[in-house]
């Protein structure tokens, strides 16, 4: 590991901080979870419990991730170490589908998001910085694309029908109070037996002064 090129160097380095990144990352949240589990105890308890397990846990992290990427980033051909890049990718894609989802809101619209989803087909190239040694690998990933959002109004209540009116409804209503219940006939008679009562009357009247002569 001495005779590590400058490429190689850099891969140690770049392999080296990302793995103390994750182990700072996980190791505060960590420490956080231990503190708040501690809540019942002396803040001095519960800092130095907490202060532990965030050591513990990015000392833990941060290693396993640096050996992890380091056997990675081993020659399976010559052995040396951190000496594979990833030097090409390529991608194709394979498939597409228009999706859609619908979700009901609480005014009864309808929000509406369509997208195309792509399958595609990645294939990384890895080269030894050593031997040049190259090796390929393969594996497929959707990708979301021209997503849309919609919303659908709630669609319109249909109009109460108003209740019927009978077709002489409007004869009734628009005749004058007391002749709607007499028909054309009992009309025309009501003016005859009106004339007979006052030639009646006329009579009697008449009666009346041939007496008093």
């Amino acid at each position: 590991m001495a005779n590590l090129s400058d490429e190689q160097q850099a891969l140690k380095d770049s392999i080296k901080k990302s793995g103390m990144i994750w182990g700072a990352i996980l190791g505060v949240i960590a420490a956080a979870i231990g503190y708040w589990a501690l809540g019942g105890q002396s803040t001095a308890i519960q800092g130095g419990v907490a202060a532990a397990i965030g050591a513990a846990t990015f000392g833990l992290i941060s290693s396993w991730r640096i050996k992890a990427n380091s056997a990675a980033a081993a020659c399976a051909k010559c052995n040396a170490t951190f000496s594979i890049t990833r030097t090409d990718r390529a991608e194709e894609v394979k498939s597409s589908e228009n999706k859609e989802t619908r979700d009901a809101q609480p005014d009864h619209s309808t929000e509406v998001v369509t997208w195309v989803e792509d399958t595609i087909e990645v294939t990384d190239t890895y080269t030894c910085a050593k031997c040049n040694d190259a090796t390929t690998k393969q594996y497929t990933k959707t990708v979301k694309r021209d997503e849309v959002e919609t919303v659908e109004p709630a669609p319109e209540k249909p109009k109460e029908k108003t209740a019927e009116q009978p077709e002489n409804a409007g004869d009734a209503k628009d005749a004058p109070a007391g002749e709607g219940w007499f028909s054309d006939s009992a009309k025309d008679a009501a003016p005859e037996q009106a004339e007979g009562v006052v030639t009646s009357s006329k009579g009697k009247s008449g009666g009346k002064g041939d007496t008093k002569k």
